[in-house]
């Protein structure tokens, strides 16, 4: 079966929540606890690089320059206040292939919040994204990995998907160089890995600098990153989609 993340109490589960990529809501998903999709199960060598809390006009268009350098394809996380600072970066996005998750309109933590609230942050984040050319987000990185039952029930009756990480170098803390960036990347990295990096105000050039190192070293180990849709999608085991931590 493969390793499925480390030092966390997992839980296989053989229904699916939500829709990603074509994977449809069984009857036994409907009575099913809302969960995270923290890593995917597989015996493949792929994983998903992500990015948290863009656009920006610095570091989104650097970042996408080394990933398309390396032909590489990730999943950005979009807050909206953001998108709609800086809608050419989101179009860049795009046009490169990329895919385009939510990361809601204000990056609003939805822990503690009302039914009402919550789908408000959720649905105004969904119509900037379209609104500024982006399809219909599926995926949903809750900001900071704060929920609870209620938020994580009103995201999967939105048909989102949400997604989290199994591997975070805390790279928005500006506290490491991008050799020790890679080094916490790598020494976690596992088939149906997701790593969680940040394009937004919050990054920095060792991230940019990590990301291409970390490519070179996974592409050098027989890694071959993937969309976090496309990650789901290949693998052959049922998703790793754990309880929410209380």
């Amino acid at each position: 079966m493969g390793r499925v993340g480390k030092g966390v109490a997992v839980v296989m589960e053989l229904w699916i929540v939500g829709a990603v990529a074509g994977f449809g809501e069984t009857t036994a998903a409907k009575s099913a606890p809302p969960v995270v999709v923290r890593s995917v199960p597989t015996l493949k060598k792929v994983v998903a690089l992500t990015f948290d809390d863009g656009p920006t006009k610095k570091w989104t268009p650097e970042i996408l320059h080394v990933l398309q350098s390396n032909q590489v394809k990730a999943t950005f996380f979009v807050v909206g206040r953001q998108a709609l600072r800086y809608p050419q970066y989101l179009n860049e996005e795009i046009k490169a292939g990329m895919e385009v998750g939510s990361h809601g309109a204000n990056h609003m933590t939805l822990k503690g919040k009302s039914t009402a609230l919550i789908e408000r942050e959720v649905n105004e984040n969904k119509d900037i994204l379209e609104s500024l050319g982006a399809p219909k987000p599926h995926l949903y990185r809750l900001p900071g990995g704060n929920s609870d039952p209620l938020a994580l029930s009103v995201l999967t009756k939105l048909h989102y998907t949400v997604v989290g990480w199994s591997i975070d170098p805390h790279d928005w803390r500006h506290r490491y160089s991008a050799d020790q960036l890679t080094t916490m990347v790598m020494k976690h990295i596992e088939p149906g890995a997701i790593v969680i990096f940040h394009d937004g105000p919050n990054s920095s050039e060792a991230t940019v600098k990590a990301v291409a190192q970390i490519i070179e070293q996974l592409k050098r180990e027989g890694y071959r990153p993937l969309t976090v849709s496309r990650l789901i999608q290949s693998g052959e085991l049922p998703h790793n989609r754990l309880p929410l931590e209380r």
